[in-house]
């Protein structure tokens, strides 16, 4: 029997949703799913790595929940506020070591204890964590604390996801456009990568913050706003169609605000899972990846976008004999 190409190329897309069982069950354990999981990975399956654009966060995102030393992992900033030198600490002024003592304790804190300590009022708690970020980096931009960023990330636990060089191979692999977004540090963030052996992909635009530099540039609440600082991702992503987005905390998501209608696949990376959690980032997220899961998940779902829409390509060339 012989079959057209359309046919053909209409037949491999409804194989899809086997696919898509094989990924959900490539997911470590106890990760979750949204109701709409399956549909987006098709869509993102038809529409293929050219029509593909990438966002994502970059502490406990990239990097792992848990740090090498079994420890939470530092984030960017908990670098320069946990790991510097004391005795070059004790030769900064007053102002500095009280604001790095200040900030890393509000860091430490539970995200409860915050909003405890705002009055239970989530804007004020806001504007308080808007208050630290301001005072560090304007006191990190009057000392020139970037000279001593990497001694401290000597120091630190932080590491990257395993298999993440994969995942940014791929990227490459297929010219996506990339954005990082992240309150985090410049400084910090590229030679983190770096190091790990997995340096930003060429089509990757990075918003962050920079010590060097007293504005601040991204906080999480707003990330919302991010895609409007950012003409030159929005310039590379021109006719793209699709989004992946990777976070591990809702605002995560904010930068899709400046993308109203494009349909967005959210992967969740969740440090310390609970009903509660669950509950609160399924409304959000299609994945929600558990156990401080590698990039294996991921590269999978990269891999049977290129793939499927390689193979249903092959077969627009010939028709299909049975």
């Amino acid at each position: 029997i012989k079959f057209s190409a359309s046919f053909a190329s209409r037949f491999l897309r409804a194989m899809s949703p086997l696919q898509v069982a094989g990924l959900m069950a490539a997911a470590p354990a106890g990760s979750r799913f949204s109701a709409g999981f399956d549909t987006m990975v098709m869509k993102l399956c038809q529409a293929g790595p050219e029509r593909l654009m990438v966002i994502t966060d970059f502490d406990q995102t990239l990097t792992t929940y848990f740090g090498k030393d079994g420890l939470p992992g530092d984030q960017c900033h908990d670098i320069m506020l946990r790991r510097f030198d004391d005795r070059v600490m004790s030769n900064l002024p007053d102002e500095v070591q009280q604001t790095f003592q200040d900030f890393d304790e509000w860091n430490t804190i539970t995200a409860a204890e915050r909003l405890a300590r705002s009055d239970n009022d989530p804007a004020k708690q806001a504007v308080i964590g808007r208050r630290f970020f301001d005072a560090f980096h304007h006191l990190s931009a009057q000392h020139q604390l970037s000279r001593f960023a990497p001694a401290c990330l000597a120091k630190s636990n932080v590491r990257v996801r395993d298999c993440l060089e994969k995942t940014f191979a791929w990227l490459n692999r297929w010219d996506v456009p990339f954005l990082v977004v992240s309150a985090g540090l410049r400084e910090l963030l590229v030679p983190i990568l770096e190091k790990s052996g997995a340096p930003l992909p060429s089509n990757t635009v990075l918003l962050s913050n920079s010590l060097e530099e007293a504005a601040v540039s991204v906080t999480s609440p707003e990330k919302v706003h991010a895609l409007k600082l950012v003409p030159e991702f929005m310039s590379r992503a021109e006719g793209r169609t699709q989004v992946l987005l990777l976070g591990d905390k809702p605002s995560d998501c904010n930068p899709l605000a400046g993308l109203p209608d494009t349909p967005a696949l959210k992967i969740a990376f969740l440090g310390e899972p609970s009903e509660e959690k669950f509950e609160q980032y399924l409304k959000i997220f299609d994945a929600v990846l558990v156990g401080d899961a590698s990039m294996d998940f991921v590269n999978c779902l990269l891999d049977t976008v290129s793939n499927t829409v390689s193979t249903v390509r092959h077969t627009s060339d010939a028709s299909i004999m049975v």
